[in-house]
Formats: C-alpha cells, sequence, structure tokens
C-alpha cells in the first residue's frame, strides 16, 4: 500500500448512510464476468498480483481502474474482487474516493521508499493475511460485517467465506479465501461451493484418494486459477463468512485508517493491524478471532449484524 498524502489536519468525510443496496448481486455479476482459469501460484517470484489505478479524467473526477492477473492465488482473486466493487461504485457516482484512497488499496507488497510491506500491514496485506483478512478490512473500513454460520442458513451466494482446512488461527492455519456461491448435494455427498482461484490435487478420503475440488457445474471442469468448485463439507473445519452492506462508508474508512497510521510514530507511512501482524509467525485461536473483529455466531437477521461507521 503506498504512503497516501492527506493534509495532517485534513477531516474525514462525513460517512453516508447504508442505502440497502444488494451487494452480494453485484459480487455474483462481477465473478460471472471473470474469464476462467489463468493459472494458481503460491510462488511470489511468479504471482502476478491485480493492479488497481487511479486515472485522472478531468474536473477533479478520478476513475478507478483495476486489472487481473495471472497466475493468481485465493487472497489476489478475493481481493480482485472487493476492488471491481469498488470500482464499479466509484466509477458510477455511487460512492466518491479520492485519488490518494484509491491508491490506497493497490496491490503492491513495498512502500515507494522501497521498503517492503507483509501481511497485517495496508489494504492488501490486511486482507491477505491468516486469520480473517477480509472480516478485518470490513471491519476497519466499515464496508460490512462477519458471522460464523456452520449450519450454512444464513449465508447467501455472494458471501465472501474463510475456509480453514484445520483448526488453527495464524501460522499454523491452513485455509482458503473465496467467494461463497452455495450448498449443494453431489452423489449424495453434502458439498460447499464458491468461485475463488484453486489448484486442482489430490485427497485421501474414504480410505482411498480423489479429487481435491469437484466442478460446480455437471459439465464442467476444474481448472488451475478463477473458476467456480465445490468440496466436500467433512473437509472444512472453520468458516467465516464475511458479507459486504455498506460499502458508502468506504472512504470514510480509508481517510480513518490513513489518520490512525498518522499518528503510529513507529509506521506513520501505513495502517498496520497488529494482531494480523503477529499472526506471521504466531498461531492464535477462532475464539480470539471473534473478538477481534466482531465475528457474530450464527446471526438470525440482518438488523443484529449492521456495521459501525469506521471510528
Amino acid at each position: 500500500m503506498s504512503a497516501v498524502s492527506f493534509g495532517a489536519h485534513a477531516e474525514p468525510p462525513r460517512a453516508r448512510a447504508c442505502s440497502g443496496v444488494d451487494y452480494n448481486a453485484m459480487i455474483l455479476a462481477i465473478i460471472r464476468d471473470l474469464p476462467t482459469g489463468g493459472g494458481y501460484s503460491l510462488n511470489a517470484s511468479r504471482i502476478q498480483l491485480p493492479t488497481v489505478t487511479a486515472q485522472n479524467i478531468g474536473g477533479g473526477h478520478w476513475e478507478m481502474k483495476v486489472y487481473d492477473g495471472h497466475p493468481s492465488h485465493c487472497t489476489s482473486a478475493a481481493y480482485a474482487v472487493y476492488a471491481r466493487l469498488a470500482a464499479v461504485l466509484h466509477n458510477g457516482g455511487n460512492i466518491r474516493l479520492s485519488a490518494d484512497q484509491i491508491r490506497s488499496l493497490q496491490v503492491t507488497m513495498k512502500m515507494p521508499d522501497g521498503t517492503s510491506l507483509v501481511d497485517g500491514q495496508g489494504a492488501y496485506g490486511i486482507f491477505n493475511a491468516n486469520g480473517a483478512g477480509v472480516a478485518a478490512l470490513l471491519k476497519h473500513t466499515g464496508t460490512g460485517m462477519s458471522f460464523r454460520d456452520d449450519k450454512l442458513s444464513y449465508a447467501r451466494p455472494g458471501d465472501f467465506l474463510k475456509l480453514f482446512w484445520n483448526e488453527n488461527v495464524g501460522a499454523s492455519e491452513s485455509g482458503h479465501q473465496v467467494i461463497y456461491t452455495g450448498r449443494r448435494v453431489m452423489a449424495g455427498r453434502d458439498m460447499i461451493c464458491f468461485w475463488g482461484s484453486q489448484r486442482q490435487n489430490r485427497k485421501k478420503r474414504a480410505g482411498g484418494t480423489e479429487a481435491l475440488y469437484f466442478p460446480a457445474a455437471e459439465s464442467g471442469e476444474v481448472q488451475d486459477g478463477y473458476g467456480e468448485v465445490c468440496r466436500p463439507r467433512g473437509d472444512v473445519k472453520a468458516m467465516v463468512f464475511s458479507r459486504v452492506t455498506c460499502m458508502e462508508h468506504l472512504a470514510s474508512g480509508l481517510e480513518g485508517m490513513r489518520a490512525k497510521s498518522e499518528a503510529n510514530v513507529k509506521a506513520p507511512d501505513v495502517f498496520v493491524d497488529d494482531y494480523l501482524f503477529a499472526l506471521r509467525k504466531t498461531s492464535s485461536d477462532q475464539a480470539t478471532l471473534d473478538r477481534m473483529y466482531d465475528i457474530a455466531a450464527s446471526p438470525d437477521s440482518v438488523a443484529n449484524l449492521a456495521p459501525a461507521p469506521p471510528q
């Protein structure tokens, strides 16, 4: 995340009220328009991160552009969708971001002076972190809320979803960041389906080995990279759903993050989530994760999960 250049005493813009937009439907429309495949990699030298740019179109207005990066990995793919959502809303006049706020959403692992950024630092570093990075970014920006829903009774297609393949949080966790698309029964087996970036492999199950992921469509196939797939519900040890509900808070949320970073004399150029930053090398637990990011347990309605405006 590049350093922002607001004046030291700039007042954050007033947060607009949430409009009741169906962001889940917008997210599903975005992923339907994205290409399939493109490759998957966890090799830092090979992965191509998404690109976010601010283009001056005159009259004090800026257009936000988002470009995919391939090969991708799970969080880079999910972040590209979140950034595209912000771009659609900003370019359509539904929200207004300054050039510096758009740049604060850039996907980068270095500051302008060459200093490396790591997980827990900046918008993308928060989103990309172990634990529940999406839940953290939605809380910091006030753009959504997060919850547990093991029975899948409240989750909706278009929710961001962190899947845990083990119970651990942090340095010892194994997980996958995706966008939930539904629950299905295939050949009598309960499946959880999602869009994301993944690599096909084999897994030991029921005394043998079989595909890690299954096609979401009957005539489809699993490709490495972008795509919708399903996985047996029994593979999942824990889940955190994150729902975008109030993108009108994004500008004031990003401004609040900038103001807090300026107040931090140790790291004045970038907002740091200390908990996520620590998870790079330490382990935590699901209960602490819930407390840190107001992750609700089995919610019954949207009303009791309205996101708080960014502070």
